[in-house]
């Protein structure tokens, strides 16, 4: 499978990053999930293989079946804002995503077809693919992140959406929509107020990226669960199972960008598997 993935990346998924009047973090952050659609682009990506921590589930893992997803997301905290409305169109690799249902339900797990018209697409995935994908080049392979769900179990998912693009012969570019810290700032605020909510969940986060950066899976994974409850990660960090099962934690990140997104932490960490052999 040395040729599937072929980029990957940890993104956030707030809405901010679509400001018109940004933060400068919020602009960084959004110059980085740019830059991953360009590295994306570059290295021949069909389809994005993606799980969105605010796609959650509480039943089993829910795939994406339906082809062309379209309509306007309206967050449910930000719509006030310039950002709050998010249009998408996108084009799901459903070959890819019926096989991952396959792989991931023969593993054991549930896995459960999604395809309805109105489906409520999350707003970290819409905001992301309108950042990540402009020109809308890519498919996209989805599925949900389960609140309840084994580590291990996310791991599998990775595994298994890679197997099943390696079947359909697919490049793919791995994308985790997750925060960091969600020390979220409970007032309004001006963008130019932001920052991280505390110094102990800044130092977890920079703890964490630390060691994605050198590449240390064994560090990564050691402090995934103190970091889920010394700095309430989004999610308890599953994304980092999710990057492990694809098989990407095996080589140094490259962090592009980091700040607080409304008091939480974010930050865009890339891999480019193809460089490295």
């Amino acid at each position: 499978m040395a040729d599937t993935v072929v980029a990957a990346a940890l993104v956030p998924g707030m809405p901010q990053l679509l400001a018109k009047s940004p933060a400068p973090s919020w602009a960084d952050l959004r110059a980085g999930v740019e830059q991953v659609g360009e590295d994306f682009r570059e290295a021949g990506v069909d389809t994005v293989l993606l799980m969105s921590t605010q796609w959650f589930t509480v039943l089993g893992h829910q795939f994406q079946l339906d082809p062309n997803p379209r309509g306007e997301r309206m967050d449910e905290n930000w719509y006030a804002y310039d950002y709050g409305r998010i249009s998408y169109d996108l084009q799901v690799d459903t070959d890819l995503a019926e096989r991952w249902v396959g792989l991931t339900a023969d593993r054991g797990l549930q896995a459960r077809r999604t395809r309805y018209d109105g489906f409520p697409i999350d707003t970290g995935t819409v905001t992301i693919a309108n950042l990540l994908d402009p020109g809308r080049r890519f498919r996209y392979a989805m599925v949900s992140c389960n609140l309840y769900a084994e580590v291990d179990n996310i791991a599998t998912l990775g595994e298994t959406g890679v197997a099943a693009a390696a079947a359909a012969g697919r490049r793919v570019g791995v994308v985790v929509v997750s925060g960091l810290s969600a020390g979220l700032i409970q007032r309004w605020i001006e963008p130019s107020e932001d920052g991280i909510a505390t110094p102990g969940q800044d130092k977890w986060n920079r703890r964490i990226l630390d060691a994605l950066v050198r590449g240390d899976v064994k560090e990564a994974l050691d402090l995934r669960e103190s970091f889920a409850r010394e700095a309430a990660a989004d999610s308890q960090f599953r994304a980092l199972a999710f990057l492990l099962g694809a098989g990407v934690l095996d080589q140094p990140g490259e962090l592009l960008s980091y700040g607080p997104i409304w008091g939480t932490g974010a930050a865009v960490v890339r891999w480019r598997p193809t460089t490295s052999r």
